[in-house]
């Protein structure tokens, strides 16, 4: 049986925000709201919060009265949260936040018409079996088998959504079954510059998947020239994304694998089905947003841009706008389908859960 953990007055506003988004996605009436998140947060039933709850002052409990308005700017944030995802994502967000009733309600799956929605819900259900809050079940095991490849699907369409360009998926294993070198030649190849070394000399790794380089995605001038907009990324759906920098794999990937290199400057991305606050507690002095921008612009030092569950479905939304043309230029888009089919197998298989 498939289990969604509850969450406690220690979560993050972010993943309050997800445990209603998922109690809205599995409800009969597709609806969650502030009474079910309270119910949930009842401190009678949870010893260690109600530890935590103390005066910072003295070290004593707070009285109830406090508490009870500990728990209402919980909700607040909670609904902030939502009120924000929903402003980031605009149609691509699969749900409707009501911030005067503070309820929230599912809006249904129309693929054809809305794609980005779709892209969310993966990236919700993947972080929800990623983070264990969801819990239980082989088949359960079986769906989260499938998490990596196609979000490796979603991270193409948002790379080229962003540069409505085109997009080569390195990440390994490739669709087109093809090894290191080959792949790299057909994805340089398509650039327009860069020559690949023929063979991988002695010393350097012989097994190589892809170096560290998941997207490699570009977008021309009308000249074709080298000096274009490049990206290189990783993607990264697991909790160990931190350790997975591209910054750190783009001198070596560009120095060792070429002889001539294809660019001296290129953007390093990172991936994460995750939204980038997921972890962020209430800041002590500023306001939440503040610390949020702060957190972008401090991990940004490390992993260049970082495509995230606010980034990836508005932008994999555009993707799916473009024409056929330009569709084909973007590899994985033709594997939209994947998602789609991992989404309705994770819900299906959740629905009928507890």
């Amino acid at each position: 049986m498939v289990t969604l953990a509850e969450p406690s007055l220690t979560d993050t506003r972010s993943e309050r925000a997800d445990f209603l988004e998922l109690t809205a996605l599995f409800s009969s009436r597709g609806k969650s709201s502030k009474a079910g998140l309270l119910g949930v947060l009842d401190l009678s039933s949870d010893a260690v919060v109600r530890e935590s709850i103390v005066d910072e002052s003295s070290g004593e409990p707070l009285d109830e009265d406090i508490v009870e308005s500990e728990r209402e700017g919980v909700v607040i944030a909670t609904f902030d949260e939502l009120l924000y995802r929903q402003a980031c994502l605009g149609d691509a967000y699969p749900f409707s936040v009501d911030g005067r009733n503070q309820t929230l309600s599912f809006l249904g799956r129309d693929v054809s018409q809305y794609p980005g929605r779709e892209v969310y819900l993966f990236c919700l259900l993947a972080s929800a079996i990623r983070l264990d809050r969801l819990q239980g079940g082989d088949e359960l095991k079986d769906v989260a088998k499938g998490i990596a490849g196609n979000f490796q699907v979603c991270a193409c369409l948002a790379a080229g959504g962003l540069l409505a360009g085109d997009v080569s998926s390195f990440g390994f294993p490739r669709a087109t079954g093809d090894a290191f070198l080959p792949a790299l030649r057909n994805a340089f190849a398509r650039f327009g510059f860069g020559t690949v070394r023929s063979q991988i000399p002695d010393g350097l790794p012989q097994e190589l998947k892809d170096g560290g380089i998941d997207v490699i995605a570009w977008r021309e001038f009308p000249d074709r020239m080298p000096g274009k907009l490049y990206l290189l990324g990783q993607s990264a759906s697991g909790l160990k994304w931190k350790s997975k920098s591209v910054v750190e794999y783009v001198s070596q990937f560009h120095g060792a694998w070429f002889t001539e290199a294809p660019a001296s400057f290129c953007t390093p991305a990172m991936f994460i089905p995750f939204p980038l606050h997921h972890d962020l507690q209430e800041p002590k002095r500023d306001v939440f947003a503040v610390a949020r921008k702060r957190l972008f612009w401090y991990e940004e030092k490390r992993f260049g841009i970082i495509f995230d569950r606010m980034r990836i479905p508005h932008l994999a939304s555009i993707c799916m706008g473009f024409s056929a043309d330009a569709k084909h230029r973007i590899e994985s888009a033709d594997h939209f389908t994947d998602v789609n089919e991992w989404v309705t197998k994770a819900t299906n298989i959740l629905r009928a859960g507890p």
